[in-house]
């Protein structure tokens, strides 16, 4: 058992993912009467599309796909993204909480299998704390992940992409989000993308340079004996 937890026991860190939504559905739930419409004109001319939900829905299940992904084939990129996952939701929760924002949703959404997980997604999710959207900060995340560390064939990398994109998109079509969310999370990934990966390479520097000055320093203590 020992064993196996120090091999796997990494994996747990992917719990920081309810532990986040936990959070959000808090500030969700106890949003006051002061939120801000955020909603411009623009976004009025989006239709709503409600095959969009399927993968919008698909979101929950491609990211904890991801995370275990990482954390079996690459240990420190797991460790990376799961540090930028935090800080970017992190980030996000505290402008929730200081700058909750409201989008509307129509009125009718149709009947069939589409409408019904619509209406799902309606009742248990509040149309508050919308910028930026989490949706598209993590799903961008997986994006970045993808594109600029991962190996993948070119087949399986577009394939991949397309449909982080399709759930991008998906946030507009089904109204849970406007234009304006979409470019906030994909703005929050990106920063705390870059955030972890300069505090990384620093780090890295600085070990190197440490590793260097013991390594120099034994071999001046060698020559002197």
């Amino acid at each position: 058992m020992k064993a196996l937890f120090l091999r796997w026991g990494h994996l747990l860190a992917i719990l920081c993912i309810p532990l986040q939504g936990s959070i959000y559905v808090l500030l969700g739930s106890n949003t006051g009467s002061d939120v801000f419409y955020n909603y411009a004109w623009i976004d009025t001319q989006i239709p709503f599309i409600k095959e969009f939900i399927y993968p919008y829905v698909s979101w929950m299940p491609i990211l904890y796909l991801g995370f275990l992904y990482l954390g079996l084939t690459n240990i420190s990129l797991f460790w990376r993204m799961i540090i930028t996952y935090n800080v970017g939701v992190i980030a996000a929760n505290i402008v929730f909480a200081v700058f909750p924002t409201y989008v509307p949703r129509p009125e009718s959404i149709g009947t069939g299998l589409s409408s019904a997980l619509v209406q799902f997604i309606y009742t248990n999710d509040a149309p508050f704390n919308c910028f930026p959207s989490i949706h598209c900060l993590t799903s961008y995340l997986l994006f970045i992940i993808i594109n600029r560390h991962l190996n993948f064939k070119p087949l399986a990398r577009i394939s991949w992409s397309v449909w982080l994109w399709l759930i991008i998109a998906s946030t507009v079509f089904v109204k849970q989000h406007s234009l304006l969310d979409v470019a906030g999370g994909i703005l929050f990934a990106e920063a705390a993308y870059w955030a972890v990966h300069v505090v990384a390479v620093r780090a890295g520097l600085a070990s190197k340079k440490t590793k260097q000055t013991i390594t120099a320093t034994n071999s001046s203590s060698n020559r002197l004996v």
